[in-house]
């Protein structure tokens, strides 16, 4: 017939196109089967308790003592060592540079400028004053560095093999939890080591994915229990190893306190002052409104 009939029982329509269901219904009924096969692929699991009990508190308070261990290990195996008061100068003349800069707006403008002029005047400030270079071969050829930085890797590794040791064996086989959101298929190698089901979902971790979460996630409480010395950050001491320490040196090597006096003149010289106090009387009588009272002031003056 001339109209298309939308209907799919229309009498005039072949059979085999009757039969075949739309681009909209077919689209439809597929992702309704594939959610359905999605479901019924990843199940909700029920853990046991005594999984929490035995494997999941056990792990964290292995950790947590292995790393107070080593912590005390560390700082047993430190050799006390004399500042040269050069270094102690140096390092006071940068903190006085920096708390002038943090705390300017509670320094009269004068005051500033002759602090400023004492620190930054190009011919006698005292961070304009040429310090001498550090040697970058000195640090490698001290005996007693290179064994500082064996001992560093010692107190770093062996904690770690004993735990890559002590997990696999007692606790492997176990699921630990779920996080509470999706993830993808590609993060199955990370979370579910030592648990190879196709079907299992994504989002459960076994122990020995909680024992590297857990590695990485206690430095908060390390650093509340054994203060901000502490040497229980993984991270830390491998970049202190590879040679990443501040300012860009290698482990062990003073810094150029010529680039740190320069970088510090710099930003001192650009620090724009603003006095806190410039009307502190004012601001007290008229109940802290700084504006007008400021321009008050200076028209009274005027």
């Amino acid at each position: 017939h001339g109209k298309r009939c939308a209907s799919d029982a229309c009498p005039t329509k072949p059979p085999h196109l009757a039969a075949l269901p739309g681009r909209r219904s077919g689209r439809r009924q597929s992702r309704a089967t594939f959610a359905m096969s999605d479901q019924l692929s990843y199940p909700d699991l029920v853990l046991d308790p005594s999984i929490r009990d035995w494997v999941l508190i056990p792990i964290f308070v292995i950790m947590f003592l292995m790393g107070i261990l080593r912590n005390n290990v560390t700082k047993m195996m430190r050799s006390s060592e004399k500042t040269k008061r050069d270094t102690v100068q140096q390092n006071n003349l940068l903190m006085r540079a920096r708390r002038l800069r943090a705390n300017a707006g509670w320094v009269p403008a004068a005051a500033f400028a002759a602090r400023k002029h004492h620190f930054c005047d190009k011919e006698k400030g005292l961070l304009m004053q040429k310090q001498d270079a550090p040697n970058p071969m000195a640090a490698m050829s001290d005996p007693n560095m290179m064994s500082k930085m064996m001992q560093g890797n010692m107190a770093m590794m062996v904690p770690q093999m004993l735990m890559m040791v002590i997990i696999p064996h007692f606790f492997s086989g176990f699921v630990l939890g779920k996080i509470p959101f999706p993830l993808t298929p590609s993060f199955k190698g990370m979370l579910q080591r030592g648990v190879n089901l196709s079907t299992l979902d994504t989002a459960y971790i076994t122990s020995m994915s909680w024992y590297i979460l857990a590695m990485f996630g206690m430095r908060g409480l390390y650093s509340i229990v054994l203060g901000a010395g502490s040497t229980t950050d993984d991270s830390a001491l491998m970049q202190q190893q590879m040679g990443m320490a501040a300012g860009g040196g290698q482990p062990g090597q003073q810094p150029d306190y010529n680039k740190l006096y320069a970088a510090e003149a710099e930003n001192l010289q650009i620090t724009e002052h603003k006095f806190h106090l410039s009307a502190a009387e004012e601001k007290l009588l008229r109940g802290g409104k700084a504006d007008g009272v400021t321009a008050r002031g200076k028209a009274k003056r005027a």
